[in-house]
């Protein structure tokens, strides 16, 4: 079955290549189909192959070609009669087996509706009636009824055509009359059907106008007498050839076919070899683990010694309470280490040092940290109630726990009445630290609060163990040292500002313009903790900067409305009523959500801008920062592929304008010819080489956000490569390369190869409006725009062949980021997660 796949395709890539009329195309038919026949799948000799009389297309492939056979026999004709031979041909026993398989039964004895029939195909009710004309079933389409075989025959015949009998098939979609020519009007109107059931683009004026452009393909206009005349009609040899003329048009023919079920060629990694390139990968999260572990044992061993040996104690109770006590003191002051927002960030800053130390996972390490931490007071608090349980010493067992008449503690004897305190303040911090709960609606405080309650821990502790303090001053020195340092945030020149404007995006998302603070530096990827005290007063949220620290006059976040903070704020400026601040424009940006009809009846509202002036108190803002992330080291990589999904793509515009800011700085003019150049010197000693950056979005209205930076990319980057020195002029071989390419993917829309001739009509369009505008058909930009999930194994293996080291930076949903570092342990590539605050 392989093998029969592995030539079919070739057929298919040698009949892509073939562009000549008439003659070459009957002999590249001949030949694809002979071909076709030839292929012999591994069986026994006893079965399927049948001698069969010749078709006429085999007869006159072996009759002797005269000069005039092409001009005797149109290329429809021929076509014609391939399309029924192949339909008609006997269904081998193997073809049998395959579709068995790929339907999960025999349906060769079935019949099935014609609904059920759609659903098999994945196609909408306009393609499976046009379909079913196609193959001559209108009889099975009025009966509302389909058998079995003419379904496989229907498969069969998608997924082993060529690429003629695909443009046949696609000719005769369009042909709903039988005429066996389409005029202009059978093309619109089935368009105009089939996009009102998709329901891909929303706006009716943009629907129409895409319409349009596409029809402009196939019936140009032509000027002639100086009045522009459009072809109305066109037939199969016709409609053929201006395929043939644009290849990215002719190459959606592919999707005339069924999803490949073949599997052979996915080797499975054997578990060791995982586990190695894991290791090799993740070292040094592996080493700091390991250490981590091997000094909690230590300290296990420690306290068993001290207590058994030296003390000479004996009761199992009370020794394993101490080393509960003993990791209480360690997990503490190391959950509080792990938490020094600036230390971490100038270990990010030094290079040798984060190769070394994993900062990266310190916000993952806090949580597995006091996790630890919350077991080992629980082994402590447990184990001190079963040793009273057993020693009562003529006291009840409440009076030990909640009095002091156990006679234990350094400060009087109160370590029995401060750890049932402890206990207490420590299982609520952690259950309001669950995600769950911290997510949910007005939630976020809770959280943020009761975390405030490791103060009250941190005395109540120190008044509980004698030798906490020891373990505990250095951090909560570093701590106190951090949080003072931070008070600048109140001063004009480090955290005191305003807000220059607002742009409300969409229905979903905001964007804050803050003027920049006159000794505010950061680094890309850096984030934020913002405070609007006139709006809701005492509450700082984290956001990351998404402007580059080359523009010296504002600060950007951009925000997506979710829950309590972003809901007011968003409510807030979405409601301001004057209307001497608000900048209305229109962006066209066709909104691909199924389920965003309010977007498209209030498309003409967004985005808007609410500019502000220095007396509103809402344009006050306090900012506090900036805090580093993995990002921040993007420049110091040779290849980074940026992942991103919906609002995840922030850290990474900072990267691509700062990008765009190098690169404009390394213009300069002939002073001869006026020849705008680049300095090749600067921009080769660049360590960073190349960026893929891969936007994942359901809504593809979600790239009107930050179309402008990747449009002005786009144009710097055009006119980099544009541009050429005197000594590449000389040097033909030489060629620059380019720096980043744009990775576009709307899920919202299912990828061709899951609904392959459902998605034809669509990518047509697209490719068609593309050939013709030189421009996506959503986003306007030059990058085209993929439907469906990103095929991570194709991109990454890409990647490899290109480039020495990849470098993957991610920030989205836990599920893709596994399904993503997976991949990037396969490659040896380096994983770097973006952590949700």
């Amino acid at each position: 079955m392989a093998r029969i796949t592995t030539d079919m395709r070739q057929v298919k890539s040698e009949n892509l290549v073939n562009r000549d009329h008439a003659t070459s195309n009957r002999y590249s038919l001949t030949q694809a189909l002979s071909r076709l026949r030839s292929v012999k799948p591994r069986q026994n000799p006893s079965t399927d192959f049948v001698p069969r009389p010749l078709t006429l297309l085999q007869k006159l492939s072996l009759a002797p070609i005269k000069s005039s056979d092409h001009r005797a026999i149109p290329f429809d004709i021929i076509v014609r009669q391939q399309f029924k031979d192949l339909l008609n041909e006997p269904i081998s026993k193997q073809h049998q087996r395959y579709f068995s398989k790929y339907f999960t039964d025999d349906i060769s004895t079935k019949t099935f509706t014609i609904k059920e029939f759609g659903r098999l195909f994945q196609l909408t009710s306009l393609l499976t009636k046009r379909i079913l004309i196609v193959f001559n079933l209108n009889e099975s389409y009025e009966k509302n009824s389909i058998s079995g075989e003419d379904i496989i025959r229907i498969a069969r015949l998608l997924w082993i055509s060529p690429m003629p009998i695909k443009a046949f098939i696609l000719f005769k979609l369009f042909d709903s009359n039988d005429k066996d020519i389409i005029s202009i009007n059978d093309i619109r109107s089935f368009y105009e059907q089939y996009l009102s059931e998709v329901k891909y683009f929303k706006d009716e004026k943009r629907l129409h106008e895409i319409v349009e452009i596409f029809l402009q393909g196939f019936f140009p206009l032509n000027n002639e007498n100086q009045q522009q005349q459009q072809q109305q009609e066109l037939n199969f040899e016709q409609f053929h050839q201006i395929l043939q003329q644009n290849p990215s048009v002719f190459q959606s023919l592919y999707l005339i076919s069924i999803p490949d079920q073949d599997n052979e060629d996915d080797e499975q990694t054997i578990w060791f070899k995982r586990w190695l390139m894991y290791i090799k990968n993740n070292a040094n999260r592996i080493a700091f683990l390991i250490l981590y572990m091997l000094i909690s044992i230590a300290l296990i061993i420690y306290v068993i010694i001290y207590r058994v040996i030296v003390l000479e104690n004996h009761s199992v109770p009370q020794v394993i309470a101490r080393i509960g006590g003993m990791l209480v003191n360690f997990n503490y002051a190391l959950a509080v280490s792990l938490m020094l927002k600036q230390t971490m960030t100038i270990i990010r800053r030094l290079y040798y040092l984060r190769i070394f130390i994993p900062v990266d996972d310190h916000i993952d390490a806090h949580r597995f940290v006091g996790t630890m931490l919350f077991i080992s007071a629980m082994i402590h608090s447990l184990a001190y109630a079963i040793n009273f349980a057993i020693n009562l010493d003529g006291h009840s067992w409440f009076s030990l726990i909640f009095t002091t008449a156990a006679g234990i503690g350094w400060v009087g004897h109160s370590a029995t009445i401060t750890g049932v305190i402890l206990f207490v303040l420590l299982i609520i911090m952690v259950i309001c630290s669950f995600q769950c709960i911290r997510q949910r609606s007005g939630c976020y405080q809770l959280f943020r609060y009761t975390h405030y309650l490791f103060w009250p821990i941190f005395i109540l502790l120190v008044l509980h163990a004698p030798n906490f303090w020891k373990w505990a001053i250095g951090p909560m020195v570093l701590f106190c040292f951090e949080k003072i340092y931070l008070f600048k945030r109140h001063l004009p020149k480090y955290g005191r500002t305003k807000l220059i404007s607002i742009r409300i995006e969409d229905e979903h998302v905001l964007s804050l313009m803050i003027e920049k603070p006159s000794n505010f530096n950061f680094h890309v990827g850096e984030y934020i903790n913002i405070c609007l005290p006139n709006i809701v007063r005492n509450e700082w949220h984290p956001f990351t900067i998404c402007s580059s620290p080359e523009r010296k006059d504002i600060i950007r976040l951009t925000i997506m409305k979710k829950q309590n903070w972003t809901r007011k704020i968003y409510e807030h400026f979405s409601k301001e009523q004057n209307s001497d601040n608000n900048d209305m424009a229109e962006i066209i940006v066709d909104n691909l959500s199924n389920n965003s009809e309010t977007n498209s009846r209030n498309m003409s509202l967004y985005p808007r801008e609410i500019t502000f002036t220095d007396k509103q108190k809402d344009a006050i803002a306090c900012i506090e920062g900036p805090f580093s992330t993995c990002t921040s080291y993007i420049f110091d990589c040779e290849h980074v592929v940026l992942v991103g999904a919906g609002i995840g793509i922030t850290p990474y515009i900072s990267a691509l304008e700062s990008l765009i800011y190098q690169l404009r700085e390394q213009r300069c003019k002939c002073s001869r010819c006026g020849t705008m150049n680049y300095t090749q010197s600067v921009l080769k000693n660049q360590k960073l080489k190349k960026i893929d950056f891969i936007w994942v979005n359901r809504d593809i209205g979600n790239v009107s956000w930050f179309r402008n930076i990747l449009d002005e990319f786009e144009a710097e980057q055009e006119s980099y490569l544009a541009s050429t020195t005197p000594q590449e002029r000389t040097n033909s071989q030489e060629q620059r390369s380019r720096y980043l390419d744009i990775h576009l993917y709307c899920t919202s829309i299912r990828s061709n190869e899951q609904t392959m001739l459902g998605n034809l009509p669509y990518h047509l369009v697209a490719n068609m409006y593309e050939v013709i505008r030189h421009e996506d058909v959503h986003t306007q930009l030059r990058t085209p725009t993929h439907v469906g999930r990103p095929p991570w194994k194709l991109l990454f293996a890409k990647f490899k062949a290109e480039h020495r080291s990849t470098n993957v930076f991610f920030t989205g949903n836990r599920i893709m980021a596994d399904e993503i570092k997976k991949h990037c342990d396969e490659h040896s590539f380096r994983f770097q997660n973006e952590p949700y605050f």
